[in-house]
């Protein structure tokens, strides 16, 4: 069965602009440089972050001290929210890894206005369900289809959230590093450089400058035997 194709939907973007500018007037536009850190894995929740342009990467430690990362958000999706109507700690760790312009917004102010406005409440809970989603397919890639599954996973999830289409495939419009890809699948770079260079050797994809060409996504979806989530929640 065929996937059902969905546009990318944006927490901020299923608002009205009446209800945009009510959000953002509760809220403090902040700037934050490149390897700044919102919060860290363990922390109580205390603010939430819209972010306005730039990239916020979140992230786990595991047992053996190496980081795990989780989501790459971008403009217009909410950092923090998880913890939001909950006592508990967070369980993640968000790093500015790109200068960022974000909104802060209180965790009580941000209350207050769910309470107080439907639309911007619905928005919110649509969107951390398929926050929630896409975290649980990533791990069920990851454990039920072994590191090149995860690998794959991860091609086509970059490709849903920051794919370019080229007359040669899809361009992933963002720099990474075998080690960054390997931290999101949680293998070693070594494991990276081989399974990309058999992707190369088959034509699937094509690496330049840490930029990646999905030529043949079809060919890592059918291995995944894709098609029974919607495209919306296989993001990254």
């Amino acid at each position: 069965m065929k996937k059902k194709e969905l546009a990318m939907k944006r927490f901020f973007n299923e608002l009205s602009k009446e209800n945009q500018e009510l959000l953002l007037s509760i809220g403090l536009e902040i700037s934050a440089s490149s390897g700044t850190f919102l919060f860290y894995e363990g922390d109580f929740p205390e603010n939430v972050y819209l972010i306005r342009s730039g990239k916020v990467r979140l992230s786990k430690m595991t047992a053996d001290g190496k980081e795990f990362s989780v989501h790459l958000k971008q403009k217009d999706e909410l950092v923090g929210e998880v913890g939001l109507f909950n006592d508990m700690s967070i369980s993640v760790t968000a790093e500015v890894i790109e200068d960022s312009v974000l909104v802060k917004f209180e965790r009580s102010s941000l209350e207050e206005i769910f309470r107080k406005n439907g639309e911007i409440a619905v928005a919110f809970m649509k969107w951390f369900a398929r926050h929630t989603q896409s975290t649980q397919a990533k791990f069920r890639d990851l454990i039920l289809c072994g590191k090149t599954g995860a690998f794959y996973s991860t091609l086509i999830r970059f490709s849903n959230s920051y794919g370019v289409k080229t007359e040669e495939g899809i361009l992933i419009n963002v720099q990474l590093t075998n080690q960054d890809i390997a931290n999101y699948i949680g293998t070693t770079r070594e494991s990276i450089n081989r399974m990309i260079n058999d992707l190369k050797k088959d034509n699937v994809i094509n690496v330049d400058k840490g930029y990646i060409l999905v030529k043949d996504i079809e060919f890592l979806k059918n291995y995944l035997h894709c098609g029974d989530c919607p495209v919306e929640i296989c993001t990254i």
